[in-house]
């Protein structure tokens, strides 16, 4: 069932005051709106055409330089080539440098990490194979050492 042109007007309008109130949040919409399942198989073979053609190039670039006898020419083919395959197999993602902390919705402000454990509720939190291995080696040192 639709909406009336009266209730859309008035959602047009919340929304539009939302995303002026709170920047973060429609960043946040935004990201989620282009990180959809269809746009993300579209930049993934984009990319992956993309870096095949630049491996082709690169490939190229070492067959005239072979040709020409020109070793510098053969080097920078093979490093454009390279760059192509890793075009091409990597997924463009940013790595992320640390966690963020999550922001509250009524203050604007970041919770502490102990307000962020308490809402989390029962859920365990989710450990990176980093930090589990980190344990692993820590318990054992502990276990040898009579600790």
């Amino acid at each position: 069932m639709g909406l009336s042109e009266h209730e859309q007007r008035v959602l047009d309008e919340l929304e539009r005051g939302l995303y002026a109130e709170d920047e973060l949040l429609a960043r946040r919409i935004q990201k989620a709106a282009n990180q959809t399942p269809d746009r993300l198989k579209q930049r993934s073979a984009a990319r992956r055409i993309a870096g095949a053609l630049v491996a082709l190039a690169g490939l190229g670039v070492i067959l005239v330089g072979a040709i020409t006898h020109y070793a510098w020419m053969g080097a920078g083919g093979f490093v454009v080539t390279l760059l192509g395959l890793l075009l091409a197999t990597t997924s463009g993602k940013a790595v992320v440098d640390a966690p963020q902390e999550p922001v509250s919705v009524a203050s604007g402000a970041r919770q502490s990490s102990a307000a962020t454990a308490s809402s989390a509720g029962s859920r365990p939190a989710k450990k990176s194979w980093f930090s589990s291995l980190n344990d692993f080696f820590e318990e054992r040192w502990d276990r040898r050492n009579g600790l």
